[in-house]
């Protein structure tokens, strides 16, 4: 950890401008963050349009602030507009909605007031009372939308037949103001349905949108839930594998060592079918051992606890000596076992040479396994001067086309059957698989049915100067963990 010295500061981050954070809601429930935004938005618009107002009607066109004009109008709108404020700061998003709706319903009372008072026709008023209801749907319950229209319509009714008594007759020759206030009083009505049945599509909309999200977010965490269970229940497996395979190992030692002292004479002379009897159980035994020793590597790689140990070795050396001791195995089917080593293959690289034996056994054995005639042959080459290649070719029965996307999983094999010929865990290529990675190399596999398969191991080649070892950097820094 770095330290600072007191006297400096880390400079915080910009504020955002006022404008802007005015219109982030600080409700966290989604509904009434979505109510909250529209009020301040609403608010914002309301106090723009009613400062342009004040500022137009008295200083351009020199209204007079009187008790009815149009900058009181504008003073008193504005009033509201503050009270929403508070009541939106204070988290009163119902009485926000409340005072923003009545400000326009105040403000078109005023206005036919004015044009009363100038003997116009009263029904220009009409659309300032008609934006009440758009008002209503947007941050009122919905309930409240056809109410607030019917007190919008009395008021503009009762404006008509009180304040403008005679004004109908020079429009549309008679003093009688009924008809057009029924007009408009359906007007409004239907504006007011319309509004309501579009707030019950959106909110039912809404509704399914945060149902959906809920079960969505239900989902993560019993997805999450089951992740961690199966990590659990993985690692658990992978510690009882690992304590089983370590406690089935002992005894089976003691059974092949046993079992050796028998065959070398130890304990006296045996019969012909004593001594092949006594070879079945060394066979079988150490063919369980293998199998043990797989399900240990497996548990300890997939534990994360495989250790890496690099040292100077030969690779040609261990390719030899390792294809060797399986010559039996070939020399059982009476199939051929080669092995081609290119000349510029470095006599000493850097490399786990454990590991490699593994790789190499493991793809020996899978390749004569399933051979019967021909044989299995092994290539080494020098890709370039980073990289070196191990082939095994067989001629065996080969593999479906597609068995490349899963012969590496553990326990998966071509032939999954109870009945099938070849027997095993199919752990041996997962087990290959692993191990390349963990050396930082590649493994591919071509394979087709009824001609063979070649497995290619491509492995980083770090060559290592054959005289003075020891003061090598390199070599000074034996294990990777």
């Amino acid at each position: 950890m770095i330290s600072t010295p007191s006297t400096l500061s880390v400079p915080a981050a910009p504020a955002r401008p006022l404008m802007r954070r005015w219109f982030v809601p600080r409700a966290t429930e989604r509904d009434a963050a979505f109510r909250e935004r529209s009020i301040r938005i609403a608010i914002g618009i309301f106090i723009v349009a009613l400062m342009l107002s004040f500022i137009s009607t008295t200083f351009i066109f020199g209204a007079p602030l009187t008790l009815i004009s149009l900058p009181s109008l504008s003073i008193a709108l504005l009033i509201f507009c503050g009270l929403a404020i508070w009541a939106v700061s204070t988290e009163h998003l119902l009485l926000a909605g409340w005072l923003l709706v009545m400000a326009p319903l105040v403000g078109a009372t005023g206005l036919v007031l004015l044009i009363a008072e100038s003997g116009s026709y009263a029904i220009i008023g009409l659309p300032a009372f008609m934006v009440i209801a758009p008002f209503a749907a947007m941050i009122l319950p919905r309930s409240t939308i056809i109410p607030i229209s019917i007190i919008g319509a009395i008021i503009y009714s009762i404006a008509q037949f009180v304040l403008f008594p005679t004004s109908y007759q020079t429009v549309i020759g008679t003093g009688n103001a009924a008809p057009v206030v029924v007009q408009v009083f359906i007007l409004l009505m239907v504006e007011s349905a319309v509004l309501r049945q579009l707030r019950v599509e959106f909110d039912a909309r809404l509704d399914v949108m945060a149902l959906s999200i809920q079960q969505s977010e239900q989902s993560k965490r019993e997805a999450e839930i089951a992740r961690q269970n199966a990590e659990r229940a993985d690692k658990a497996k992978s510690q009882f594998l690992s304590t089983m395979s370590h406690e089935l190992r002992t005894p089976l030692n003691a059974i092949i060592g046993y079992d050796e002292a028998m065959i070398g004479g130890m304990v006296g002379e045996f019969e012909a079918e004593q001594m092949r009897l006594l070879k079945n159980i060394q066979h079988n035994s150490r063919r369980l051992l293998a199998l043990i020793n797989d399900v240990l590597d497996l548990s300890k790689i997939e534990s994360g606890s495989l250790e890496i140990y690099l040292a100077p070795m030969s690779p040609k050396r261990v390719i030899r000596e390792t294809v060797e001791s399986l010559r039996s195995l070939a020399d059982e089917k009476h199939i051929a076992l080669e092995t081609t080593i290119a000349d510029d293959v470095p006599e000493l690289i850097l490399s786990d040479s454990k590991k490699l034996q593994q790789i190499i056994v493991n793809l020996l054995s899978n390749s004569i396994k399933f051979t019967e005639q021909g044989g299995v042959y092994v290539n080494v080459t020098v890709v370039n001067q980073d990289t070196w290649q191990l082939t095994v070719r067989d001629t065996g029965i080969g593999m479906p086309a597609n068995a490349p996307e899963y012969i590496f999983e553990p326990f998966r094999q071509v032939d999954g059957t109870d009945t099938r010929k070849y027997k095993g865990t199919g752990l041996g290529l997962s087990i290959v698989k692993r191990l390349v990675e963990s050396l930082s190399g590649t493994i591919r596999v071509d394979t087709h049915i009824g001609s063979g398969t070649v497995f290619t191991v491509t492995l980083p080649r770090v060559n290592i100067p054959e005289m003075h070892l020891e003061d090598n950097p390199i070599v000074k820094s034996m294990s990777l963990n």
